[in-house]
């Protein structure tokens, strides 16, 4: 629609007999928008798919901050662990807060204490649930695959998408360029969709068995799915170390 819009304006233009500055603006943004969308069409929607990476892992954080406040709420036991006894919270503060906002404070202000935030990939939710005993092994292949969706989302946010030192140190299987876009596909939307549905299915699989669920029939069906999905992207032999 945005790329047959400038022809649009110029039929309604010319059978108006309309000339003015106002319309001239009109259309020349019309075509700015126009050329966007030949780009996005050309190149496969990588504007589009940048910004689905963004809130892909804004869903992903939100999860996670929202399932330790959950259990929080639901299992009294989590709250005499060690790092939630040593938070500091002040008491007026706490008190103000609405009761079914409680929970969430406590693990948001957990998140802070731990440093949580600072950390790249999966490690930045591991030490979350790492207090309440909930965290565990990850398959190579996907902490690798979650590392680089970090390290996507941060360039895109931070740096307009524009590959920087830090982006291109980071993820070097990516080859891509110190100054130039960073192009985002298709297929490496599809693959971090993939691998943030795998890393919640097995923090399921967690619960259930920190509950005596024998869950290795589920945890066996997302193993072999990730080698499938992921296993086609090659990885840098030195990018575990900052995973």
């Amino acid at each position: 629609m945005l790329r047959g819009a400038p022809k649009m304006i110029e039929a309604l233009m010319k059978v108006e007999g309309v000339s003015s500055g106002s319309k001239k603006a009109q259309l020349d943004n019309a075509r700015k928008e126009a050329d966007l969308a030949q780009r996005e069409v050309d190149f496969g929607f990588p504007v589009l798919h940048a910004w689905a990476i963004v809130g892909l892992w804004a869903y992903l954080e939100s999860l996670i901050r929202v399932f330790v406040a959950s259990w929080l709420k639901h299992k009294r036991s989590s709250w005499q662990v060690d790092q939630i006894q040593r938070l500091r919270i002040q008491l007026g503060e706490y008190q103000s807060i609405p009761r079914e906002q409680k929970h969430a404070f406590v693990a948001e202000l957990l998140e802070k204490e731990l440093g949580a935030g600072l950390k790249c990939g999966v490690t930045r939710f591991e030490m979350l649930l790492e207090p309440f005993g909930l965290s565990g092994d990850i398959p190579e292949i996907l902490r690798r695959t979650i590392y680089e969706f970090g390290q996507v989302r941060n360039v895109i946010v931070h740096r307009g998408a524009t590959v920087d030192r830090q982006f291109a140190q980071a993820c070097p299987w990516l080859n891509v360029q110190i100054g130039t876009d960073l192009q985002v596909s298709a297929e490496m939307f599809r693959r971090y969709y993939f691998a943030a549905g795998a890393y919640v299915t097995l923090l399921i699989c967690r619960v259930g068995e920190k509950y005596g669920v024998d869950m290795s029939e589920n945890r066996i069906s997302v193993e072999k799915k990730m080698e499938s999905a992921l296993a086609n992207k090659p990885f840098h032999s030195d990018a575990g170390a900052r995973c």
